[in-house]
C-alpha cells in the first residue's frame, strides 16, 4: 500500500522542548508508522529541525513570519503539486491561513490544529482566514470542550470538527525535581505553583484573592512561574494576596515542569479561553495534582475529586476552599498526584494521539 504522503506546516522558536514535544512527537509518531512519508515545513530557527532529522525526516524551511504572506503561500502551493502530497497539517494560525489557501483547487486534503476556545466568530473576517478557511476539511481539536465551542460557529458539516488529545510521554518527566534552594521559602511549607503565560485571563488575580481569604497563619509558599518580577503590575497583584512574603515570582523559566514537580499542587484559575493545559499535563505527569477552574478542556484534564480538583471561574473563595482542603489533607494530596499521573499514562499518551490522527487521514482520503 501506498504511503501517504504529508506536509506538515509548524512554527516553533522557544528553546525549551517541553513546549513542542506533543507536537514532534505526533509527526515522529506518524513517521515510525510506516505509513506515512512525512515532509516537514518550519521555520529554519525551529527547536524542531533536530529532532525531525534525527528521525529521518526532511525538513524544510520558511520564515513563516506573516499571516498572509504570498511567498509562503506559493513555497506550500509547490510543495503541494510536485511532492503530490495527499495531506496537509496545519500547526498554528500561520501555517493555518497561509496553507489553507494555498491548498485552494488542489487535491490535498487540508487539516487544521485548534488549541483553545474562543476568539472565533462569524462576523469576523480574520476567522475565514484559520478556522472557518472554506479549504479546511478537517480540525483537529485540543479538547471536547473546544471541538464542542468550534461547531458553534463552523458553517455547512460541524463534524469537521474533531477531539485529538495530545500526547506526552512519562519518559519526558524523569529529571529531578527544580532547585528552589534560592527562594525565600518557609520551613515545610505547603508549596503551591501557577505555571503560565500571565494573560489577564490565566486568572492569577483570582489566585490573589482567594489567598487574601484564607487564615493567615497558613504556611504555604506561592511559586508564580512566567511572572516578572520586576513588572509593576506583578508586584501590585503579589501585594493583593495580604501575603506578599509567600509569594515568589520567578520569571520565565526553562525547568517550569521541574518546578511544577517541586510543588504540592499546581493551580489554573484560568477565567476563560482555555484548551488543554500543558501545565497540568507535565504536573500531573510528576504525580503533582491540580486545582482548575471549569474552562475550556480543564475539566476533562482533571477529574474532580479523583486526580484535582475542579472549581468555578472567577470564583476566589471556591479556589481557596479548593486549596485549604488538600493543605488540610496531604495524604489526599499525594493520592490525587498518584491517580492523575496514570490517568496521563492511560489517556494522554503519545500513542492514543498518533493513532487517532492516522485514522482521520485515512478516513478524508477514503472519502
Amino acid at each position: 500500500m501506498r504511503k501517504i504522503k504529508l506536509l506538515a506546516v509548524t512554527h516553533h522558536s522557544r528553546n525549551n522542548i517541553n513546549p513542542i514535544r506533543p507536537e514532534a512527537s505526533q509527526i515522529i509518531g506518524l513517521h515510525r508508522s510506516g505509513e506515512v512519508d512525512v515532509t516537514v515545513l518550519c521555520n529554519p530557527d525551529s527547536t524542531l529541525i533536530p529532532y525531525l532529522e534525527k528521525e529521518g525526516i526532511e525538513v524544510l524551511t520558511d520564515p513563516l513570519d506573516k499571516k498572509i504572506s504570498f511567498r509562503t503561500m506559493s513555497k506550500i502551493r509547490n510543495i503541494l503539486i510536485e511532492r503530490n502530497i495527499d495531506v496537509l497539517h496545519l500547526f498554528n494560525n500561520i501555517a493555518c491561513s497561509n496553507g489553507a489557501t494555498a491548498a485552494l483547487g488542489l487535491k490535498a486534503k487540508v487539516i487544521a490544529y485548534r488549541g483553545q476556545t474562543g476568539n472565533v466568530s462569524r462576523l469576523d473576517p480574520s476567522s475565514y482566514l484559520v478556522m472557518l478557511h472554506p479549504r479546511l476539511d478537517k480540525i483537529i481539536c485540543v479538547a471536547k470542550a473546544v471541538e464542542n465551542d468550534l461547531k458553534k460557529y463552523l458553517w455547512g458539516d460541524k463534524n469537521r470538527a474533531i477531539t485529538v488529545y495530545k500526547g506526552h510521554d512519562q519518559s519526558w518527566y524523569q529529571s529531578d525535581s527544580a532547585d528552589l534552594s534560592h527562594l525565600p521559602l518557609h520551613n515545610d511549607s505547603f508549596k503551591i505553583s501557577l505555571v503560565a503565560n500571565l494573560r489577564p485571563r490565566k486568572g492569577l488575580h483570582v489566585l490573589m484573592d482567594a489567598l487574601a481569604l484564607m487564615p493567615k497563619d497558613i504556611n504555604i509558599d506561592v511559586l508564580l512561574v512566567g511572572a516578572d518580577p520586576n513588572n509593576e503590575k506583578i508586584k501590585e497583584m503579589i501585594q493583593r494576596s495580604t501575603i506578599p512574603r509567600r509569594v515568589h515570582a520567578m520569571g520565565y523559566r526553562e525547568d517550569a515542569p521541574e518546578v511544577a514537580a517541586a510543588s504540592d499542587v499546581i493551580i489554573l484559575p484560568t477565567t476563560k479561553r482555555e484548551g488543554l493545559c500543558r501545565a497540568v499535563l507535565e504536573a500531573n505527569s510528576y504525580g503533582v495534582p491540580a486545582i482548575v477552574s471549569d474552562t475550556g478542556g480543564n475539566a476533562e484534564l482533571v477529574l474532580h475529586g479523583y486526580t484535582g480538583i475542579v472549581v468555578p471561574p472567577s470564583d476566589p473563595k471556591a479556589l481557596a476552599i479548593a486549596i485549604e482542603k488538600l493543605y488540610g489533607d496531604r495524604e489526599l494530596c499525594k493520592e490525587y498526584g498518584s491517580q492523575a499521573r496514570l490517568r496521563i499514562k492511560k489517556q494522554f499518551n503519545v500513542e492514543q494521539g498518533v493513532d487517532k490522527t492516522l485514522k482521520i487521514y485515512k478516513s478524508l482520503l477514503n472519502n
